[in-house]
C-alpha cells in the first residue's frame, strides 16, 4: 500500500531516541503541525511482501505436515539459487516460515532462560521432520531451527553478553546444527542454503581462523549477488571472532574484485556494513572513500527503493553518533544527503525499523510506527533550514521538490544540493581509486 505521509515543520528529535510506545494516530494527527515534508509511505514494501510470500507457503506446507512436498520445494530454491527482488536466498525465508508456528515458543522459552522447554521445542520439531542422515534439505530445515535458537540464546549483537547459562545453551544448540549438518556436503550437492549454515558453526571446527576464507569464499562464489553473504563474512573477520581489522579490510578489497560483476565495489561496503554499526572502532580501520565509492556501485547495480532506503536508514540512523569533522564515521554517514536526494522517492518503515532494533518491538504494528518515526525524524532533521526557510519538501517519483509553504514565503533560491539534483552535477564523486 503507498500512502503519502507528512512530517513535522521544524527540526526533529535526535534519532537515538526511538522507542517502541507511541501516540495513537488520532493524537498524532492532533499534536501534528502544519505539514512541510511530505514523503509517500509504502507498506508493506514488495520486498517484505515477496518474503512473506515465501515464508506462508512454507508455513502453510509444515502445519499440513507436507514434509515431501516442502523439502522438494527447499531443494529447488536451494540448487536454482533463487533469491527475491533484494538478494535474499528465499531457501533462507523457506526455513524460517517451516519453523514459524514453533519460533514462537522457542522465543518464550529462551526469553526466560529455560533451556529445558527450548529442547523440547526441537526435539518436537525434529520428530515431526523425520530422519535427516540421508535427507540433506531435511536436515537443513532442523539446523537452521538449531541455529535460530542458538542464537535467541546469545542475544542480538551489541545487547550485553550472556550469562553463563545462555553461552552453554546457544553451544548445545550449535554443536546440534554441527551434527545434523556433517553427513551432508554442501559441494556435493551444490547446496549453497547448506554452505551458508555450515559458516555459522565454523566456529566449532578445527581452526576456524584457518578455514574461513576457503568456506565463505565457496559460499559467495556460489551465491555473489547476495548481500547477506558477505556481511556474514566480515562479521566473523572482524576482531570480536576470528580476525583483525587489517585482514578484514584485505578480504572486503578481494570480494570487491571477485564480485566486481555484480557489485561493482559495492562488495567492500557489505563486508563492512555489520562490523561499523556493531563495532565503532572499525572506522579507525575502513577505508571511507572507498566505502562511499561502494555505495555509490551498490546503489548503480541495485537501483530501487529498496536499496535505496537501506542505505539511507544505514548511514541516517544505524552509524548514527558521535563523528568527529573529517572523520571516516562523518564521511561515512554524510553519505545520507546524496541518497536522500538522487534516490530516495517513498520510505518503507520495515527497513528503518530493522535498522536498528530495539528490544520488545515484537508488535507488527508498532514496528511499523516505529519505522516510520524515524524515517520521518532523519528526513525532517535533514530538511529543517529548509523548513525553517518557508519551504515545503515533495518527494515525488521524479525526485525531490522545493516549493512554498502554505501561508509562507519562499524568496531564497533552493539550496544548492537540490538545485543540482544529479551526483555527476555536484562534487561529491569519491575520487577514482585505482
Amino acid at each position: 500500500m503507498l500512502a503519502r505521509l507528512g512530517s513535522l515543520a521544524g527540526r526533529a528529535p535526535q534519532r537515538e531516541a526511538d522507542t517502541t510506545g507511541g501516540q495513537s494516530a488520532s493524537e498524532e494527527n492532533a499534536a501534528t503541525p502544519p505539514l512541510a515534508i511530505d514523503f509517500p509511505l509504502r507498506s508493506p514494501a514488495p520486498e517484505t511482501q515477496a518474503r512473506d510470500t515465501y515464508r506462508q507457503q512454507a508455513s502453510r506446507l509444515a502445519r499440513q505436515e507436507r514434509w515431501d512436498d516442502l523439502t522438494e520445494m527447499l531443494r529447488a530454491a536451494d540448487l536454482g539459487h533463487e533469491r527475491t527482488p533484494a538478494g535474499m536466498p528465499v531457501a533462507r525465508l523457506l526455513c524460517e516460515g517451516a519453523f514459524a508456528d514453533r519460533m514462537s515458543c522457542a522465543r518464550r522459552a529462551t526469553g526466560s532462560g529455560d533451556s529445558g522447554a527450548a529442547h523440547q521445542v526441537l526435539r518436537d520439531w525434529a520428530t515431526a521432520l523425520g530422519p535427516t542422515v540421508e535427507a540433506p534439505w531435511r536436515a537443513l530445515l532442523l539446523a537452521s531451527a538449531q541455529l535460530e535458537v542458538a542464537a535467541l540464546f546469545r542475544g542480538a549483537p551489541g545487547t550485553a553478553d550472556p550469562d553463563a547459562a545462555r553461552s552453554a545453551a546457544a553451544l548445545e544448540h550449535l554443536e546440534a546444527a554441527l551434527m545434523t549438518l556433517r553427513p551432508h556436503d554442501p559441494r556435493r550437492l551444490g547446496s549453497a542454503a547448506l554452505a551458508a549454515a555450515r559458516c555459522r558453526v565454523i566456529e566449532l571446527m578445527p581452526c576456524p581462523e584457518a578455514r574461513l576464507a576457503a568456506e565463505y569464499e565457496a559460499l559467495v562464489a556460489a551465491e555473489p549477488d547476495c548481500p547477506a553473504h558477505l556481511r556474514a563474512y566480515g562479521v566473523d573477520l572482524s576482531p570480536a571472532r576470528f580476525g583483525s581489522w587489517p585482514a578484514l579490510d584485505r578480504a572486503a578489497r578481494r570480494m570487491a574484485m571477485l564480485t566486481a560483476a555484480h557489485w561493482g565495489s559495492g562488495a567492500y561496503a557489505w563486508m563492512w556494513w555489520d562490523v561499523l554499526a556493531q563495532q565503532p572502532a572499525g572506522f579507525a580501520h575502513v577505508e571511507a572513500e572507498y566505502f562511499v565509492a561502494a555505495l555509490h556501485d551498490i546503489l548503480e547495480a541495485r537501483p530501487g527503493q529498496h536499496m535505496a532506503n537501506k542505505l539511507a536508514a544505514y548511514c541516517g540512523l544505524a552509524l548514527s553518533g558521535d563523528a568527529p569533522p573529517a572523520s571516516a564515521r562523518a564521511r561515512i554517514t554524510g553519505c545520507f544527503d546524496w541518497i536522500v536526494q538522487d534516490h530516495l522517492r517513498e520510505v518503507h518503515p520495515e527497513i528503518w525499523t530493522a535498522a536498528r532494533r530495539l528490544p520488545g518491538c515484537a508488535d507488527p504494528a508498532a514496528a511499523l510506527r516505529l519505522g516510520t518515526s524515524r524515517a520521518r525524524s532523519a528526513l525532517a532533521e535533514y530538511f529543517a533550514d529548509e523548513v525553517a526557510r518557508g519551504r515545503s519538501v515533495i518527494f515525488t517519483e521524479t525526485g525531490i521538490h522545493l516549493q512554498p509553504a502554505p501561508g509562507g514565503a519562499c524568496t531564497l533560491a533552493p539550496c544548492p544540493a537540490l538545485a543540482y539534483p544529479r551526483r555527476n552535477l555536484r562534487d561529491e564523486d569519491p575520487p577514482c581509486l585505482t
